[in-house]
């Protein structure tokens, strides 16, 4: 059972995005109408009045503007799977986190990602293309009538702690990709395995389903849904204050939760937070730590 730690990205830390907003940048000379969409900062603002002159959108307590959402660029860093940053393929970022050794990309869209990091400046010292078709075939019919299946999810621990470290996303596709969320940081080990069998997978579901008294009629209206996962792992005892400190430290922390890293369980990579988590001292030198994982939409 592993956990990354995330580094939180600042805007000095993106060196570089082709993500085109889809709204122009605020203005001092220009005169807002009431519901003009302009691009300030790292959001969207949402203006409140019309004849809208020369106010800041950022300023505390406006009336003028209201926050509208993440901008286009920085959508993939705001913590939020459900606001994603969009564009036709390709999709390319490089950012400067400082030391980290982890990279997870969250609700991508798009056929293959390639992960690469080099010294500052300097040459390539790591390199990774993961392809995002998890279609499973089993037999000819499948072979060539499966529909294309998205590999949401692609977590990479294995990255080499570079302090000048410029880590550079590609993400592609035939036509438009998407990324919920792309959080680096710092992997920890919290058990000796992964999960143990028994463990649980699921969603939580926000569509409503209404049912009309008179008629009978269901309606539907699909909204997001939130992964989960609950379970079990084993660690030794001498880790007990490590995993005590660790989960503590990213408590009310959007973390990536990694069950296992097999290829068949991706269910158990869930970015989210803890909603519970206790530890068993069952033996001497080992112990159990059961953990309830809520994800983000």
């Amino acid at each position: 059972m592993k956990v990354i730690k995330p580094t939180p990205v600042t805007p000095a830390m993106i060196l570089a995005s082709n993500a085109v907003e889809a709204y122009a940048a605020w203005s001092s000379a220009t005169t807002y109408a009431k519901d003009a969409i302009v691009d300030y900062g790292t959001h969207y603002w949402i203006s409140l009045v019309n004849t809208n002159l020369n106010n800041v959108p950022d300023a505390a307590g406006s009336t003028f503007w209201a926050l509208f959402s993440s901008d286009n660029k920085h959508a993939m860093f705001d913590e939020q799977v459900s606001s994603a940053t969009t564009s036709t393929s390709p999709l390319t970022v490089t950012i400067a986190p400082g030391i980290v050794n982890s990279v997870a990309l969250v609700a991508l869209v798009g056929s293959s990602v390639t992960v690469s990091m080099t010294d500052g400046a300097g040459p390539t010292v790591y390199s990774r293309t993961v392809n995002l078709d998890g279609s499973i075939v089993f037999d000819w019919y499948t072979y060539f009538f499966e529909p294309f299946v998205q590999l949401a999810e692609v977590v990479l621990t294995d990255l080499p702690p570079y302090s000048t470290g410029r880590i550079t996303m590609t993400l592609t596709s035939g036509g438009s990709v998407a990324i919920g969320e792309l959080l680096v940081g710092t992997v920890y080990e919290l058990g000796e395995e992964g999960m143990e069998q028994g463990a649980t997978v699921g969603i939580i579901d926000y569509s409503r389903k209404d049912t009309d008294n008179d008629t009978g009629l269901t309606t539907f209206v699909r909204r997001a849904y939130s992964k989960r996962m609950s379970g079990q792992f084993l660690l030794n005892n001498k880790q007990l204050n490590a995993v005590q400190r660790i989960l503590a430290d990213i408590r009310a922390v959007p973390s990536v939760f990694i069950g296992s890293e097999a290829a068949d369980y991706t269910p158990l990579i869930v970015y989210g937070f803890y909603r519970d988590f206790s530890i068993d001292i069952a033996y001497p030198t080992k112990s159990f730590c059961r953990i309830e994982v809520e994800g983000l939409t």
